[in-house]
């Protein structure tokens, strides 16, 4: 929320690691992804039920209307192979 109390949402620039207290990821959000305090909630919530990362098959259940995680791109290893 801003300094108004107004949930802050919108498209994500660029991907975002969400991490816990002591720095395990939750999850990996893919740039465009439809963020807002609605989705931070679900996430945290499936995070706690599973008691692990999310990986994308769970994401895919949790918001079934993003395209940007319904169609994700295949990692071939090509992609992110410069940052290994």
């Amino acid at each position: 929320m801003n300094e108004q109390g107004i949930p802050m949402a919108g498209k994500l620039s660029e991907p975002k690691i969400i991490t816990d207290l002591d720095q395990k990821v939750v999850c990996l959000l893919p740039t465009g992804f439809y963020f807002s305090d609605e989705r931070w909630d679900m996430i945290w919530e499936q995070y706690d039920k599973k008691g692990d990362t999310l990986g994308m098959a769970d994401l895919k259940e949790l918001f079934p209307d993003e395209a940007t995680v319904q169609n994700a791109a295949i990692d071939t290893g090509e992609k992110f192979d410069r940052c290994r």
